[in-house]
């Protein structure tokens, strides 16, 4: 008789709880349909200010010098999606749907990033139309819509019970990192494509000179600066950094690995900066000093100084990917008569190959991505990369130029930015396919 009384009290607590998250949820919607009506944006031209709400973002234009303007179709499309997916949210909640209520929640929690998204081509159509000063702020709605999708996901998924919830957290955390992979694909994709579009794909990617004063928007040559710099550093970086995590994972006496280590971690930590600081005052002049036909400023530079760079990254995940080898796997190398060094070179490394091509792909993306450090070795010359002559990446192609361009040579940096992006999302689909491809020939052999 108690437990039958426990258990109903129990189930009365639980419907309780259900009741007010069901509840909560359907506030939180109503409350982010209301900012709906208001101020969302402020677009600051010149001396006068735009201010709309996310109703006047869906129809409204400005009138800037003469010439009625609209918003582009996406920020229209995300401001109308908004306030439905919070209706549509609050009424599925109420059906006791859930898990659709948590999808409308968080659609429209990435809505307003939408219109964010769209700020770069705003800004290069109201440049084009001579508008001398042109910024965009945005209000507390933005903020409010974020976070009451966020919250009111939680909360749908809560009303299933209380030992749902941890699971609900998890899910809309998980589904917040795809949706910012997908938001800014989608972002790169709309900043990139319309300098692409005008300047025509073979001109901007296989165009040999870069002169935007002149109307020439051609990247070859930073592209195989990118490109030749990335493998030269992954060339000497990978040996090295791969030996180096032999030697911490099955080699090094436990005083020197409490030396060592601590070095490549702090290898990590060292600022980007600092790096080109280090390759100007010893690289550049050591260059310079063995090859006194050259300015230092190189290729050659660059390569060494990402050298450097990506070796904590491959040194870590690397040693990492060598002591989660299962001990029976070297033990029973040796108990075949195989040596130390054998079972290492025969065993433990095609063991953890996909762990050590995680590594390999980070220290990709860590050298195609720098900045600083190689601006400042690289010499910023746009021309045919060779090994002891000056260089443009990619990245220093952007960051040199983005402060003071506009219009056509603006969205041509953003294009820069999407050749960057896709190149990364190439790598590391080979990777990852290369990966699974030899865990699938070790599986069947």
């Amino acid at each position: 008789m108690e437990n039958t009384m426990n258990n109903e009290a129990k189930r009365r607590r639980a419907a309780l709880r259900t009741r007010c998250f069901t509840i909560a949820s359907a506030v939180i919607a109503l409350a982010g349909a209301a900012m709906f009506f208001l101020p969302f944006v402020t677009f600051h031209l010149g001396r006068t200010d735009y201010t709309f709400t996310s109703l006047q973002v869906v129809s409204g234009f400005m009138n800037v010098n003469g010439t009625a303007v609209g918003l582009p179709v996406i920020a229209k499309i995300a401001a109308a999606v908004c306030p439905l997916a919070f209706l549509a949210g609050g009424v599925l909640v109420v059906l006791k749907l859930p898990r659709a209520a948590s999808g409308c929640f968080m659609l429209a929690a990435i809505a307003p990033l939408a219109v964010m998204m769209t700020g770069n081509s705003i800004t290069s159509t109201f440049l084009d139309l001579g508008v001398s000063r042109v910024e965009m702020s945005y209000h507390v709605a933005m903020a409010v819509m974020l976070v009451a999708g966020l919250v009111a996901a939680v909360l749908s998924m809560s009303t299933k019970g209380v030992d749902r919830l941890a699971e609900a957290v998890f899910l809309v955390f998980a589904c917040v990192s795809v949706g910012a992979v997908l938001i800014i694909t989608i972002y790169m994709i709309a900043a990139g494509t319309p300098a692409i579009a005008e300047i025509g794909l073979g001109n901007f990617l296989f165009g040999t000179e870069w002169a935007p004063t002149s109307g020439k928007y051609g990247i070859l040559y930073m592209i195989l600066a990118s490109v030749f710099g990335t493998l030269g550093a992954i060339l000497i970086g990978v040996p090295i950094g791969l030996f180096t995590a032999i030697f911490l994972a099955e080699l090094a006496p436990r005083r020197l690995a409490g030396i060592v280590r601590p070095a490549v971690e702090l290898l990590a930590g060292i600022p980007s900066v600092i790096y080109g600081f280090f390759g100007m005052i010893i690289i550049v002049p050591a260059i310079k000093a063995m090859f006194p036909s050259t300015f230092g400023d190189s290729l050659l530079a660059m390569i060494l100084i990402l050298a450097i760079m990506v070796l904590p990254t491959i040194v870590n995940v690397s040693e990492t990917a060598l002591r989660a080898v299962p001990v029976s796997y070297k033990e029973a190398s040796l108990a075949l008569g195989n040596t130390h060094v054998g079972t290492i070179f025969k065993v433990m490394i095609p063991a953890a190959k996909s762990g050590i091509l995680a590594g390999v792909i980070l220290g990709v993306g860590r050298a195609i991505g720098e900045t600083m450090a190689v601006i400042m070795v690289c010499g910023n010359v746009v021309q045919f990369p060779e090994l002891l002559s000056t260089v443009r990446p990619l990245t220093a192609g952007v960051v040199l130029e983005m402060s003071y361009s506009y219009g056509l040579h603006r969205q041509a940096l953003f294009s820069i930015g999407l050749v960057l992006f896709v190149f990364i999302m190439i790598v590391n689909i080979s990777f990852t396919m290369i990966s699974r491809r030899g865990v699938k020939i070790d599986g069947r052999e």
